[in-house]
This record gives C-alpha cells, sequence and structure tokens, in this order.
C-alpha cells in the first residue's frame, strides 16, 4: 500500500472519529505528516469523489462517509484488541515493510549528521525495559525522525514529537536516510 492510501484511510477514519469535518491540521498531527502531504492526499480523495477541501477542513461526500465508515469499523476492531497506537501502528505496517527491506544499508543514528531526516529500520537493543520506552515515545520500526542535535544525547523529531536518546542507545538504533529509500516514508 503506498503512503498516500494509508494517509487517505487516515482522513476518512479521522473525520469519522470527530464526527465533524476535520482539518489539515487535525491530519498532520495525527497522522505525523506535513501539510503538503495531507493536501495532496486529499487531492486523491477528491479525485476518487470521497471528499473535498472546503477552506482548511475536508468534507466528506457520502460516497467518502460510506468508506470512512468501514475504514473506522476495522480500526475500532484492530483497536480493541490491541489498543490505539498499537493498532495505528499495525495498520501501516505494510509500508513500513519496504524500510525493513533495506535493513543491510542501516547505518547507526550515531552516523547520521544534524538535520538529516531518516526511517528507522531495526534496534539493537536487548533491554525490555529501553525498548518499551523507544516505542512508547514512538520510535519502532519504519518511524520517519530528524536528527536535531548530536553528541553525547541525540535530540530526534519524530511525528510531531522532541525525543533525547543517550549516545549508547543512539548507536544501536540504526536507520536509513530518507534520501537513500524513498523519498517519503510511511506514516
Amino acid at each position: 500500500m503506498k503512503w498516500i492510501e494509508i494517509l487517505m484511510e487516515d482522513i476518512l477514519r479521522l473525520a469519522k472519529e470527530k464526527g465533524s469535518p476535520p482539518t489539515v491540521e487535525d491530519i498532520v498531527v495525527d497522522s505525523g505528516v506535513t501539510k503538503e502531504e495531507v493536501r495532496e492526499a486529499v487531492k486523491e480523495l477528491e479525485k476518487k469523489g470521497l471528499a473535498k477541501a472546503e477552506g482548511d477542513r475536508i468534507i466528506l461526500t457520502r460516497e467518502g462517509e460510506r468508506a470512512a465508515e468501514v475504514i473506522y469499523n476495522y480500526h475500532r476492531t484492530v483497536e480493541k484488541l490491541f489498543g490505539h497506537s498499537t493498532a495505528h501502528s499495525l495498520e501501516h505496517m505494510g509500508d513500513r515493510i519496504s524500510y525493513l527491506e533495506k535493513a543491510g544499508r542501516a547505518k547507526p543514528l550515531t552516523e547520521f549528521k544534524e538535520g538529516t531526516e531518516g526511517v528507522m529500520v531495526f534496534m539493537d537493543i536487548e533491554n525490555p525495559k529501553v525498548i518499551a520506552r523507544l516505542m512508547g515515545v514512538g520510535l519502532i520500526p519504519g518511524t520517519r525522525f530528524r536528527v536535531v542535535r548530536s553528541g553525547n544525547v541525540y535530540v530526534l523529531e519524530t511525528g510531531g514529537r522532541v525525543v533525547v536518546i543517550d549516545r549508547n542507545v543512539a548507536e544501536k538504533i540504526k536507520g536509513v536516510i530518507t534520501d537513500e529509500g524513498s523519498p517519503r516514508g510511511p506514516a
């Protein structure tokens, strides 16, 4: 599934969850993507007759509402089984798999320069508490990030969050620069 299809599903799901037309900013916050990416997905939804943009709001058509209902029901079922954040991650896992295929080119975060954008491919960490902490802040395989600061600690920006990681942990997190993979990562 392409990233834009996943984002289109996010828009439809969020419209259903909110019960009112979401804004571009709502989608940016929910999906961790840029406004430009949201606008591109809205254009695709418009082409398919599922939604239309009115100002900064995204209005679903009748067909879009039906599609949103199906997506929402699927999301709720997965959410009941696994919880919200896990459900959201599972729904996006297919797109993340393409990054796992690039694992051979992955390098430690300590080799990323400040300002570099990348996608996390895997963690070579055995401590379950450290893994749980990283997952809790949203760092899982397929997560897009930008290195804000490097040195004794690494400051990453990911999904609208700022995450601080010790250098020893950063050495064990492997990623690929987005230029080396796809110009767009998963949501």
